[in-house]
């Protein structure tokens, strides 16, 4: 049985922890598919745990045809952009006023109940060249998207190399500490090669931290708990795991080693919460030290919104 002291604990931990990807692998649903899913689950009881609908920037306008039919008459409904890249800098910008000019329209149409103050973007890998060239485009990038108002996350290329491209990532993100410019870590995939390693992950929870820069994870977290998935025929990592090394690493100032154990921690009873917060093993945060971590390690990606509350019902962790 969770009282209420306990549920507090868990609303704080959990809130606006989901994004919404339903158009993602491995669902794949199609826009009206995925829309109708997001407009039903704003009168859900977990509704508290949802933030963001994920969505490509080209296809806002596919979504305005959409909105007379699904979106509610009442309430806000928010969204996170992606953007389109490039492969240089140079196509990466060109393509950046695309979608700026994509967002002011669907914006202009929708001036009510809808909300796109949120952009996530792959930077291209030929600007990792040097740093300096990096820092140029992040710089142009965070400026003209935060005088749009909208927040970026980076992303660094996931695949070979990709620690010496996040490393450099992080150096040019260090500039930024107020809240509205910071670092994606993908989390997964539909393939084994595509899920970072716990020291990989470790480290991105730790340098992020250490930056002052929020972090939002993205794909493979449908899951509370890191496990091994068959169908995938890796270990997925858990967002429990995730989340709450965020949490206890940025309250407690935790070791690269100290966040890789609880990455790799596959016992769902080393993850507590109780009248007064959240706890791996003997290491705790109270409900205070989390509503502020939460504000640095932000929320993940789902293609399932579903998937993640049936596994914490399971737990015993929603009712």
């Amino acid at each position: 049985m969770i009282n209420s002291l306990q549920l507090k604990s868990q609303l704080t931990f959990l809130s606006l922890i989901i994004d919404y990807a339903g158009l993602y692998p491995p669902a794949n649903l199609p826009l009206e598919e995925a829309i109708r899913n997001f407009v039903k689950y704003q009168n859900d009881p977990e509704v508290w745990m949802l933030s963001r609908f994920v969505i490509p920037v080209k296809r806002l306008a596919e979504l305005s045809q959409l909105v007379e039919q699904f979106f509610p008459r009442e309430g806000v409904l928010s969204f996170a952009a992606l953007g389109r890249g490039g492969k240089d800098a140079e196509e990466f910008l060109v393509n950046l006023h695309l979608d700026l000019a994509d967002i002011h329209t669907f914006r202009g149409l929708h001036e009510t109940g809808i909300v796109v103050d949120m952009f996530e973007t792959a930077l291209p890998a030929a600007a990792f060249t040097a740093q300096s060239s990096l820092n140029d485009l992040v710089n142009k990038t965070a400026e003209t998207l935060n005088n749009n108002g909208l927040t970026v996350f980076f992303e660094a290329p996931f695949g070979k190399g990709w620690l010496a491209r996040a490393k450099k990532l992080i150096r040019s993100l260090r500039k930024f500490k107020d809240k509205h410019v910071g670092f994606k870590l993908r989390t997964g995939g539909v393939t084994a090669e595509s899920f970072p390693s716990p020291e990989q992950v470790a480290w991105a929870i730790m340098a992020a931290r250490d930056a002052g820069i929020p972090m939002k994870a993205t794909a493979g977290l449908h899951h509370p708990i890191r496990h091994y998935n068959e169908s995938v025929q890796t270990e997925m990592h858990g967002f429990l795991n995730v989340f709450g090394a965020g949490v206890l690493a940025g309250t407690h100032g935790l070791s690269v080693e100290q966040i890789q154990n609880i990455l790799e921690d596959e016992n769902p009873a080393s993850f507590i919460f109780d009248e007064s917060g959240f706890a791996w093993k003997n290491i705790h945060a109270s409900n205070k030290q989390i509503a502020r971590a939460r504000q640095n390690v932000v929320s993940f990606g789902s293609c399932s919104f579903d998937e993640p509350r049936e596994d914490l019902q399971a737990l015993g962790l929603l009712k």
